[in-house]
Parts: C-alpha cells; sequence; structure tokens
C-alpha cells in the first residue's frame, strides 16, 4: 500500500463521512479527493520539480495539497513557517523547490524566490484534473522530505517513504486500536513528523475525523474537546502544562478523550501526576524521531509504566549501544539503537551524514541515551550531544530537570552544561516559575540538594519570566546556551 492508494480507498468507503473540520468549516472525504485531485491537476499542467513546498497552517487546505502533490507525482515538503528567512530559504533552495502551495498570511515569506506560488484561496481548474491522472506511487518512493528543526545549524532533509509511513501507522494502529470512530484533535504543526502522522495521515488511513487548530490555545483546546467529543490527543509537554493551568479555572467535558499522548521531549513528572487529576485518562508518554518516522516505543492505557516512554512498536527493533558498538544487557545505559521498516531512507543530498547515523545494516543511531528493563520497556537517560561532562562524570540534564521541575513553584526548568574552569562543565538550571509565585536561588539549590547528588547540583540558576521555545514548543537549550 501507498498513501495515495490508503487515501482513495478511504475517500470511496468513507465518501459522505466528515474528513477534516477547521475554521473554515467541515469537508466530506469524497470532497477531500475531489479537491486533492485539483490540486493535482494544477501541477501536472505545468513543467515543476519534483520536490513541492506546503507552507500552510494546519486545516484542510493542507491535507488537500499534501494528497494532492503525492497524486501528481511529486514529493511534499512541508515547510516549517517558524524558521528564520534565512533558514527558510535554505530549506527551499537545498531541495530545489520552484512551487510552493501557500496562501495569502505566508506568501509574503517566499520573497521572488519561488518560480510558480499557487494561493490556496485562488482556485484554479485544470482540464487535465481527472483520475487517470493519478500517480498512486510505490511503496519504495519518497512519500515526504521533512527538514528538522535547525535551532543549532541549517536544517537536514529526511526522505521518508511510503513504506515508512505506512509501517509506522501499522504500529501505532495496533498499539492504540484507531478506527473511524475516532475523532483526533490537531493541535501540533503539520511540519512536524509526530503532528503529519498521527494528526493528518493516521485518521485519513483509518476514516477518522480530524479537527484543527491554526494556532494553539489552551482554552480553545478544551472548548473544542467537549464541543466535537474528541476521542484522541497528540501534543507535547509544554502544551499539557497549558492546558492543565487552562482546565483548573475553567470547566469543560472532557470524558470523552480515550487517549492523551506526550511526545517530543521528556515528560516532567510533575506534569504526569497533575494530568490524572484532572483529566478522564492518564497521560501516557512516547518516544520517537524524524528519522525513524515518528514513533519509536509509546506506552499504552493497559501497558504503561510512568517515567518510561514504553515498549517498542510490535513492527520493529531496539537496542541499547556502549560507544564500542557492542549491545548493551538488560537495565545498562547507552545509545539507543532502532531498525525497521519506518527507518528514514537517508538524509537528502548529504551521503555523509547519513552513513554516520545508519549503518550498514541498517540500524538507526538515535543520538539519546536511554536502556531497556527487564519487561522491555525503554527509558530515556538523555541526550548524547547534551551530556554534561562534571569532572569526568556524565550528568543527563534530563534527571536534573525532572528533580527541579517537581518543586511547587516552578512552571519549566532547562538545564545545561556550561564551562568551568575547575570541572570542566558544570550545570546551569533556567527556570520559569508559576504566575504569581517567588522563589530564591536557595530555595531552590536546597531542593536540589536534598535529591541529588552534590555534583549535579547545577552551580548557577537563572529565574527567567519564560523560556524559550522552539517552532514545535520545545525549549531551545541551544539557545540558552
Amino acid at each position: 500500500m501507498t498513501l495515495v492508494k490508503t487515501f482513495l480507498h478511504t475517500c470511496k468507503k468513507y465518501a459522505r463521512k466528515t474528513a477534516v473540520i477547521d475554521h473554515n468549516g467541515a469537508i466530506t472525504y469524497e470532497d477531500l479527493r475531489q479537491e486533492a485531485i485539483k490540486c493535482a491537476g494544477r501541477l501536472l499542467s505545468g513543467e515543476t520539480a519534483r520536490n513541492t513546498g506546503i507552507l500552510l497552517p494546519n486545516g484542510k487546505e493542507f491535507a488537500i495539497t499534501f494528497y494532492g502533490t503525492l497524486m501528481a507525482g511529486k514529493t511534499p515538503v512541508p515547510l516549517n513557517y517558524l524558521l528564520s528567512p534565512a533558514q527558510l530559504l535554505y530549506v527551499i533552495r537545498d531541495a530545489g523547490i520552484d512551487t510552493v502551495f501557500t496562501n495569502n498570511l505566508f506568501s509574503h515569506m517566499l520573497g521572488n524566490q519561488i518560480k510558480n506560488t499557487f494561493l490556496t484561496e485562488e482556485r484554479q481548474p485544470c482540464a487535465s484534473c481527472n483520475e487517470g491522472n493519478i500517480k498512486q506511487g510505490d511503496e519504495e518512493e519518497q512519500a515526504a522530505l521533512l527538514y528538522t528543526s535547525g535551532t543549532n545549524a541549517n536544517p537536514k532533509g529526511v526522505i521518508l517513504t511510503h513504506k515508512n509511513f505506512m509501517s509506522n501507522l501499522d504500529g501505532c494502529i495496533h498499539a492504540f486500536h484507531f478506527t473511524e470512530k475516532d475523532t483526533i484533535l490537531g493541535i501540533l504543526p503539520l511540519f512536524h513528523t509526530y503532528a503529519l502522522t498521527t494528526t493528518l495521515i493516521l485518521p485519513i488511513c483509518v476514516g477518522a475525523t480530524v479537527i484543527y487548530l491554526a494556532r494553539f490555545s489552551g482554552p480553545k483546546v478544551l472548548e473544542m474537546i467537549e464541543k466535537y467529543k474528541v476521542t484522541s490527543l497528540f501534543a507535547i509537554p509544554s502544551m499539557y502544562r497549558v492546558l492543565l493551568r487552562t482546565a483548573e479555572s475553567t470547566k469543560h467535558d472532557l470524558s470523552t478523550l480515550r487517549l492523551c499522548t506526550s511526545g517530543g521531549e521528556p515528560l516532567p513528572g510533575d506534569v504526569l501526576d497533575a494530568f490524572s487529576k484532572v483529566f478522564p485518562v492518564p497521560l501516557i508518554e512516547g518516544y520517537g524521531l524524524t528519522e525513524a518516522t515518528a514513533i519509536v516505543s509509546v506506552n499504552l492505557p493497559e501497558k504503561c509504566k510512568p517515567g518510561s516512554i514504553g515498549p517498542p512498536l510490535n513492527n520493529l527493533e531496539v537496542k541499547i549501544v556502549n560507544n564500542d558498538g557492542l549491545s548493551q544487557p538488560v537495565n545498562k545505559e547507552g545509545e539507543i539503537w532502532v531498525k525497521g521498516p519506518n527507518i528514514m531512507r537517508g538524509y537528502y543530498n548529504l551521503p555523509k551524514e547519513t552513513a554516520e547515523t545508519i549503518t550498514s545494516d541498517r540500524w538507526l543511531k538515535t543520538g539519546d541515551y536511554g536502556k531497556l528493563d527487564e519487561e522491555g520497556f525503554l527509558w530515556i537517560t538523555g541526550r548524547k550531544k547534551e551530556l554534561i561532562i562534571i569532572s569526568g562524570e556524565n550528568v543527563s540534564p534530563n534527571e536534573i530537570e525532572q528533580v527541579i521541575s517537581g518543586h511547587e513553584k516552578v512552571f519549566e526548568v532547562a538545564v545545561v552544561g556550561v564551562t568551568d574552569k575547575v570541572r570542566g562543565e558544570v550545570a546551569r538550571a533556567f527556570v520559569a516559575l508559576h504566575e504569581h509565585a517567588t522563589c530564591t536561588e536557595e530555595e531552590i539549590r536546597d531542593y536540589c540538594e536534598q535529591r541529588l547528588p552534590h555534583y549535579k547540583v547545577p552551580k548557577y540558576f537563572e529565574f527567567r519570566k519564560e523560556l524559550p521555545h522552539g517552532p514545535t514548543g520545545k525549549i531551545l537549550k541551544r539557545a540558552l546556551k
């Protein structure tokens, strides 16, 4: 199967069912199919490059152009509208994009760099728009080119095939029993693999309904859950923090929720604990990365260990490897390696980086540190590139962050390593407090000293009104450094 074949099958089977709802209204699966064919026709009516940009917010227009691009035999390249102008231009040039689907809100970001700019507000039916022109693709063909966020360097293009997406969806559907009866709320930006997989491709694969918010808002999310009887929510920890704060001052019926999944960054223990007291379902944590087509492991409602990132999906393998490339035993820390049909083909135009990341026998080196326990649950212990080396000891910022986030006055925290003449590196903690809360450095330091070995207690504390966040909501540690 390919994404196009699955799309056409779903549109035929659930023709009159609502596929997508956004701020402009609803669209059925049959109408979604017709609009996607028109979109494909626009691409087929002229000479355009293989890679086609999509610079759009969440909504049915994104769904139409994503599948329309595939049906034209092109590769969709979702563009991150939160990148700096220089990085956006870099992505466009690196991918060789000469055609972009966008709208009046974002079109100014392209300047005069694009040969063909198709505005979604300007519908132009083509004579060649018919099913006979549709390219259904092959499972080994490119299905998307997704660029990593590039907070430290230029973004890298990740080549994902139809097989990559379909295999990851199989694992997710098997784990969570998704069906056409589900209603999914899409609040993460669709240019990110986590959102693209779980809130566009997955619902369309099973015939579910997806509701999109173009911009995240705590009150609006809770309102949409109640209004549309949402069953599933995918978000990141910082979003769940906001939802918890919103839920404290508003009342909404959230009883239809059956699944709330957190990913993208480590889930602080205080968010996990508070969530179950406010929401009708537990918050379960998962783990993934763009190079593995979104999801590697995830806790299940019936099989969950708080603090872990769950067992790997049933159709892939995970092992823990030391610095010599040797597999580690149970509960021994090392780098997480992943193997399966969900692993990317490689980085676009970067053969050296691809060879450094994927072994000759197709194991993906994630760059994350973790361990597997005796029951097969995966635990993240840190990011290889973010480890702080204090007097020769490896220290995970995540461990320190988990402790500090447990303080009742702390809203959010990020820990980074900074150079120290005596110990090589030491930890520096950036702390944002809850609204109206006051706290001293001594109070936080004492709290840490009671819960951490002395050498892991941050040497420096800096209080900020808020911490910087990247395009997908992750805290920008590199910016803090």
